[in-house]
């Protein structure tokens, strides 16, 4: 077995090896999200659950720049500056992650969110948007068998915010992280 000094080239080189076909289909700017993503999780499904908003890509790489609040301290690490995360200054629910997203109401308008971990609290984002209460980009990729499909299914359907969501009950920190630092690597 042979050691592999820059994994970051030889795994996206192996990803495109597998996945060329359908890669050449993607625009540029998708491209390399989708292969940013399946390098950093490993999740070759991503090729065809990974979906975006008209206009994400466009919008995205300009917005990351001004910082992203997320739903948890390792997401918050794992974008190091340009992560933030706000605990809630008072419980109302039963559920940290539904007082987080309504501490946030104010901190909103013209932000990137993105929500790694907890389907819950991008049901309640999704309701403040409803409300009209908008950041400018979500990145929704909640993970898990309860509530995780449906509350993506519910992003990808609205079209007040633009977004980019994966129709899986995978996702995750990583695969949420690793969205984020595409979209500053396109920008």
């Amino acid at each position: 077995m042979e050691f592999i000094d820059n994994i970051s080239e030889e795994g996206e080189r192996r990803v495109k090896h597998v996945l060329n076909e359908v890669l050449d289909l993607l625009d540029e700017k998708e491209r390399k999200v989708v292969l940013r993503a399946i390098r950093s999780t490993g999740d070759l499904d991503l090729i065809g659950t990974l979906r975006f908003s008209r206009r994400a890509l466009e919008v995205g790489p300009k917005l990351v720049k001004n910082g992203v609040l997320v739903d948890t301290r390792m997401a918050r690490e794992g974008l190091g500056s340009l992560g933030e995360y706000v605990e809630p200054t008072s419980r109302r629910s039963r559920y940290l992650a539904q007082d987080m997203i309504e501490s946030w109401r104010d901190k909103l308008k013209g932000k990137v969110v993105m929500i790694g971990t907890s389907p819950l609290a991008l049901e309640k984002l999704l309701d403040l948007v409803e409300e009209g209460i908008r950041p400018e980009l979500i990145v929704g990729v909640p993970v898990g068998f309860v509530n995780a499909l449906h509350a993506k299914y519910r992003l990808s359907r609205q079209s007040s915010v633009e977004y980019i969501t994966n129709i899986s009950v995978k996702g995750g920190v990583a695969l949420g992280v690793s969205i984020v630092r595409a979209l500053m690597e396109i920008g």
